[in-house]
This record gives structure tokens, sequence and C-alpha cells, in this order.
């Protein structure tokens, strides 16, 4: 025989599965590497939805100071008049207005209210729902500020629409009114209240010339601005919607609004989400050099609001949003800019699971400041 038959096969040396003990490291390890890994995750989804609660807010702020802030340098302007004396040949009917003849007072282009209650707002401005006006409380005075003017953007006498209202000026003279009475107002008339010119206002781009009674023409606009308690109001009529307990998801979201004329009616439309608080003051022009005298007030006699030449804006931002696990219970804003914090939000009757930002800006209420400078 071979001597192979003889040889014995060799065990096999291969391991086959895990011990326990090595079981219980990997799974030990794994935990671990999951808990890193979820924790990683709930930081980077917190820190992201705190950055993005504050882009949010800076949006906010941002564009109800620019809302604010364009009306208040318009303000007072009518084209090239070089006064507030516009006069309608034409009276002119605003349905909604908030008070008798109250969007066409030109004379008065700048006005405030503040420390008001509901049922007070809509008193003084008859256009304003008392739901839908955030009355005053500690540390935190409701507002009403009003502005008027011409728009700036200048209109030719063929894109006038008829349901808008106007203003056409030179320097010594203007007339206030309604698109669809263009036509009948007639050169003669308007003639009477414009000077005309020794040279054509406007030029076409064909060379033509236009008649010189042709003076600018702009939109003009009418704005009350004010706290709303609710972003979007579900209570009421279409129309007129009205701010109830359970709009914005059960959380109203204070809102900054306006009314505005839309056409030939005052209508109320949203400005910017999360205002909280407004705090105004105004600076006065004692000497007609067309800069403010110290110290800035929130509270302009009559007379006074017609010398104001710059008003400073503060807005108290909030998150849209309320962060959990958060309080703001112990920060305190300053709003009227003495350098003492004075708005805290449990006072102020404020949920205080919010972030919280103030943002400020002084603006120039440049026709008046100019024509106080060439008076």
């Amino acid at each position: 025989m071979s001597r192979g038959r003889f040889l014995q096969p060799v065990a096999a040396s291969r391991q086959y599965g895990l011990t326990l003990v090595e079981v219980m490291v990997a799974m030990t390890i794994g935990i671990i590497l999951l808990l890193a890994l979820g924790t990683l995750f709930a930081n980077s989804t917190r820190v992201f939805k705190v950055s993005d609660e504050f882009a949010r807010m800076q949006e906010n702020g941002a564009f109800a100071l620019h809302a604010i802030g364009s009306d208040l340098r318009q303000a007072g302007f009518y084209g090239l008049i070089t006064s507030t004396d516009v006069q309608m040949p034409v009276a002119i009917v605003v349905t909604d207005d908030c008070g008798a003849d109250w969007a066409v007072n030109v004379a008065q282009p700048l006005f405030g209210m503040h420390g008001l209650t509901d049922s007070a707002a809509h008193t003084a401005l008859g256009c304003i729902n008392a739901a839908n006006f955030i009355s005053t409380s500690t540390d935190r005075p409701s507002f009403i500020l009003v502005v008027r003017g011409a728009t700036g953007a200048r209109v030719l006498p063929a894109d006038l629409e008829a349901g808008t209202l106007y203003v056409q000026s030179d320097p010594n003279g203007g007339i206030l009114f309604q698109g669809s009475q263009f036509a009948s107002l007639g050169k003669p008339p308007r003639r009477e209240l414009l000077s005309v010119p020794s040279a054509p206002l406007y030029a076409p781009a064909s060379g033509t010339l236009m008649d010189p009674i042709d003076a600018p023409i702009y939109p003009y606009q009418s704005r009350a601005y004010y706290l709303r308690p609710c972003a979007r109001p579900t209570g009421g009529t279409s129309d007129a919607p009205l701010c109830t307990a359970t709009d914005d998801g059960g959380q109203p979201i204070p809102t900054l609004v306006r009314q505005e004329l839309v056409g030939t009616r005052m209508r109320e439309r949203a400005v910017a989400e999360g205002i909280e608080a407004v705090r105004i003051l105004y600076g006065i022009d004692t000497n007609n050099d067309g800069v403010a005298d110290p110290p800035l007030t929130e509270t302009p006699t009559a007379t006074q609001f017609a010398q104001v030449v710059t008003v400073r804006v503060s807005l108290l931002v909030r998150s849209p949003r309320p962060s959990n696990g958060y309080s703001d219970a112990t920060r305190r804003y300053d709003l009227d800019g003495d350098g003492a914090a004075e708005l805290n939000c449990a006072d102020a009757g404020l949920p205080c699971n919010y972030h919280r930002h103030v943002f400020t800006q002084t603006f120039q209420v440049r026709n008046s400041a100019q024509r106080f400078e060439s008076s």
C-alpha cells in the first residue's frame, strides 16, 4: 500500500462566531458612536433653528424700518411745490376714511400719537378697529404714526389710473386730484393753480416738448402705522378681517400694519410680523435751520409736528416661534435710547419664551428740513 493511505486529515483551525465579551464590547462602542452622532445632529439642528430665528428677526426688523423710513423721507413731498399748500379743485371722497377728509389732509404730512387704548385708537382714527390694535401696557406704549406725501414715482398723464389720487405741482402751486378727474379739470383751471414756467418741465424721449402746463405728476399716499395683535386675522369679513385669540395657530403674532390708500379706499395692510413694541421719538427744529434741536420728544404738540425734521424709530422684534427651554425673563430692552433698559417681557405681559432684538434707526424728514433751511 502507498503511505498516503495512513495519513490523517489535519483538523481545521477556523473560528466561527463571536464571544459574548466581544459582542458586548461592539455594542458599547456602537451605542457611544450613535449617542455622539445624535448629540451632534441635535446640536446642529438647534443651532440652525436659532440662526434661522435670528435671520427672520433681522429680515422683519430691517423690512419694517425700511417701510417706515421710506414714508418718513417722503412725508410732505408734493412734487416741485415748496410748501404744503396743495389745493383740491374738485372734492375727493375716500371710502372708509379715518375721519372727515383725513386721507387728503395734505397740510399735515406728519403726525403721531402714543399711549392709546384700543378704544381710544378707534375713536382717534375710525379706520382702525379696536380688535386690531395693541393697547398700551407697562413699558410698552402703543403708537400711531401718520405720514402723507407723494410716492416719488413720476407718472405721465396717459398712465393715470381712474381711482388713484395724484399730486401735480410746480414751485408755486399744486393740486390734488383723482385720476378720473384729470381730463375734466382742463388746462385753464390748472393754469390758475399752477404757474406757467418759462420752459417745459418735461421733454419726452422723442424730443417733442410737452405743453408747459404739464407739470410733473406723482401718486399720492396717506398712511397710518400701528401694531396689530395677530398676523393673519380670521374674524370679521374679507374686507375688514379682525384678530381673534385663535389666530396664527393659537399663538397670535404681533404684526406691524398700516392703513393706506388703495385707490380711494382706506385699507389695512400687514407690513412685518413679530414686531412687539415700537418707540418713536421726534426731533424738532426750533430755529428753522433744518437741524433737530435736543432733546428728542415722544409727545410733540400739534404745532411742533410741523417742525419735526428727524424721527428716531426703535422696534422690539421677536422670533417667529417660541424656543423650548429658553427664557427671556432676565433681559431688559432700551427702546427710548436713554441708556436705561426699561422693557421686560414679564412686566409688559409678553411671553418670555421667545428670542428678541431691538432695531433702531433715525430718519430725516427731508422735505420739512429742506423747507426750513430755505426759509
